[in-house]
This record gives structure tokens, C-alpha cells and sequence, in this order.
């Protein structure tokens, strides 16, 4: 896999995770977040937590976020151009 310019938060089982963006806003934690699987395609997610931790933010979207669309998910991770979007 090629460097990115991101913070790779996890990393096993053929994907990376990226850290696009976060934010703590009032108390709430908000990031998006792209997985990237390996020679294949990525995807990219929004969500928020209760903002203790910012790891913690980022896990849970991994696991439970909304996933963004094509244009949205482009304007956060530009790097990822040559991937396909998993759709």
C-alpha cells in the first residue's frame, strides 16, 4: 500500500482505516473516517460519539458510521483518486 497522508488508526484483515477529519464540537466527537481495502476499493464514513476519545470516535464509525457519498467522500481523502469508490 502506498503512503497516505492521513493517520492510519487500524490496520489487519486486508484494510487500513484512516483518519480523514475530526472534530470535538460541545462535547461531541465527530470524524470521517475512509477503509481502504487492499488492490480493491475504499469507502469513507461520518460519525459521532460522546467525544471522551478520539480513538474511540474513530472505532465506532469503523464500525457503525454513515457511509458518505462519491463526491463528499473524495473532497475529504483526494489521495485515494486512483481507487475505486466501493458503491
Amino acid at each position: 500500500m502506498p503512503k497516505y497522508p492521513y493517520y492510519k488508526f487500524q490496520d489487519g484483515g486486508g484494510r487500513q482505516f484512516y483518519e480523514g477529519r475530526y472534530w470535538n464540537c460541545n462535547g461531541k466527537g465527530i470524524c470521517i473516517i475512509a477503509v481502504v481495502t487492499n488492490n480493491v476499493d475504499w469507502a469513507a464514513y461520518i460519525g459521532a460519539d460522546n467525544g471522551w476519545s478520539e480513538e474511540a470516535c474513530l472505532e465506532w464509525t469503523a464500525q457503525n458510521g454513515a457511509k458518505l457519498s462519491e463526491l463528499d467522500a473524495r473532497y475529504y481523502f483526494p489521495e485515494f483518486r486512483l481507487i475505486p469508490y466501493r458503491g
